[in-house]
């Protein structure tokens, strides 16, 4: 089963400018967001989230990854 799950990714963040001298946010190499110099305020892509000074991550993960299903046909004798 496929559950919604938030993460907290703020420890691996890593923020650089680019080459119009603009602030953006990364994580895992892959842009998440950036400052708006305009407002200066933070923005981030769909998926992720500032909560209390943190950036979460919304993702899905597999709730119960090691559950089997199993089915005994007790009269053909198979399980």
């Amino acid at each position: 089963m496929l559950k919604q799950k938030t993460i907290d990714i703020t420890k691996d963040v890593v923020g650089k400018f680019n080459e119009n001298g603009n602030f953006e946010l990364f994580y895992d190499n892959e842009c998440v967001g950036g400052f708006v110099q305009e407002t200066n305020k933070l923005k981030l892509k769909h998926g992720y989230q500032q909560q209390n000074r943190r950036i979460l991550k919304s993702v899905t993960v597999t709730e119960h990854p090691n559950m089997k299903y199993v089915d005994c046909d007790i009269e053909g004798g198979w399980c």
